[in-house]
């Protein structure tokens, strides 16, 4: 039997328009009954405590688990996000801000390899790093003993939310229309502005 390790998340989700009681029923009766819920900016919030044999089989079980529960409702993301200011990660991580952004600006011979920003690049005031790459840089450079349960809740959270980016976008005709031309250009590298 495998060990269970419990993961801690939330869960953003739309398509509920109220959490009455039938519908909290519905989702205790599905699964969810290791989640708190609230409304947060518009959506519908699951924090969950789960126990699994890994991050992603918590996270995964607990959308299929809201899913059955709201009908017509669905999970937009996960958090905390994977991508953050390295403010954030500094503090997820347990070192100073100030060391990050050292390595960051490649003002240490350590940092040299250092993660790029994921978003916001343009705006340099706001970047955005993945909490998991970064985790995993640390690790390899020996610059922190990080559990190895935050580095795979990090990660599955990154893999999902882009999973969860894709299933949704799939339901949008302009980004199919776009995805098409953007692989039809990638098979055929001459081909441009087509």
């Amino acid at each position: 039997m495998m060990k269970l390790t419990e993961y801690e998340f939330q869960l953003f989700c739309r398509g509920v328009a109220t959490a009455d009681e039938r519908f909290l029923d519905r989702l205790y009766e599905s699964g969810c009954d290791d989640a708190a819920v609230f409304y947060k900016d518009g959506y519908l919030c699951l924090e969950f405590a789960r126990r699994a044999e890994s991050a992603e089989r918590a996270i995964v079980s607990a959308v299929k688990d809201f899913e059955r529960a709201a009908v017509g409702g669905a999970v937009e993301r996960v958090e905390p996000d994977d991508l953050a200011s390295l403010s954030e990660i500094a503090r997820r991580v347990g070192v100073t801000r100030a060391s990050l952004q050292k390595y960051a600006r490649g003002a240490s011979k350590v940092g040299c390899d250092f993660p790029p920003p994921a978003q916001n690049i343009a705006t340099s005031r706001r970047e955005l790093f993945s909490t998991a790459e970064i985790m995993h840089w640390m690790l390899r450079k020996s610059r922190v003993d990080i559990p190895a349960q935050s580095v795979e809740l990090f990660q599955a959270i990154a893999n999902i939310n882009r999973a969860l980016a894709v299933a949704s976008a799939q339901n949008d005709k302009d980004v199919r229309r776009l995805v098409s031309k953007l692989q039809a250009r990638s098979a055929h590298p001459g081909l441009r502005g087509h």
